[in-house]
């Protein structure tokens, strides 16, 4: 998987959620791109992403909040 297939992933999911970013939508995102890295490290992915970005994270992963 190539970083700008994840980058473009995370991308598309900015643009269609313009409140605070899902770490399962990310996650879940970056799997139908074809990710294969754990999912620890697709979170921080992430987290990463939308910070750089000045977006706001919702850490749902555990608490299951949609």
């Amino acid at each position: 998987m190539t970083s700008a297939c994840l980058t473009s992933a995370l991308e598309r999911l900015l643009a269609d959620s313009p409140g605070p970013v899902s770490i399962n939508a990310g996650l879940a995102a970056l799997r139908a791109a074809g990710a294969q890295e754990p999912e620890d490290e697709l979170q921080s992915m992430v987290g990463t992403f939308a910070a750089e970005r000045y977006r706001s994270i919702r850490f749902d992963r555990f608490t299951n909040c949609r």
